[in-house]
């Protein structure tokens, strides 16, 4: 008996110290006349290419020994928001949490895991680590 509320104490406690997540979707549409992108991100990015004239942002946010509802609540906040800006040519996301303040919950201290990955037009290129620059097209005349 004494194993049996041990190992059902150490369940609860295994469920009460569990990791919570959501994953965001934001997308940017690109004009024609846009030809650079400024990146003012808070947190590291992948890039990767695909076929489409948006850029995606996806964003996965985890805390662990979290609560839903915190996260939830920072979702809600924007901490994880990205927001354009910008000219015609260049147009300019930037993150709208800046300052990634630690968490605290319940006396115990909640441990955040972001990673964002940036799905970018085939016809853009990242340059340096925050700037996406149009390719040049390539066309008949510029090969005679």
């Amino acid at each position: 008996m004494k194993y049996i509320f041990t190992i059902l104490l150490s369940s609860i406690g295994l469920l009460a110290s569990a990791q919570v997540e959501k994953t965001l979707h934001q997308t940017f549409e690109l004009s024609d006349e846009n030809t650079q992108v400024e990146l003012d991100i808070f947190d590291e990015f992948e890039v990767e290419e695909w076929s489409s004239n948006n850029i995606m942002i996806v964003t996965s946010a985890t805390l662990e020994s979290g609560a839903q509802h915190v996260l939830d609540f920072y979702v809600r906040e924007g901490r994880y928001s990205v927001e354009k800006s910008g000219e015609k040519e260049t147009l300019i996301l930037t993150s709208k949490d800046k300052v990634r303040k630690g968490m605290k919950y319940k006396d115990s201290i909640i441990y955040e895991i972001v990673k964002m990955k940036l799905y970018i037009p085939e016809n853009y290129e990242l340059q340096g680590k925050n700037r996406l620059v149009k390719k040049e097209e390539e066309t008949a005349s510029k090969d005679q």
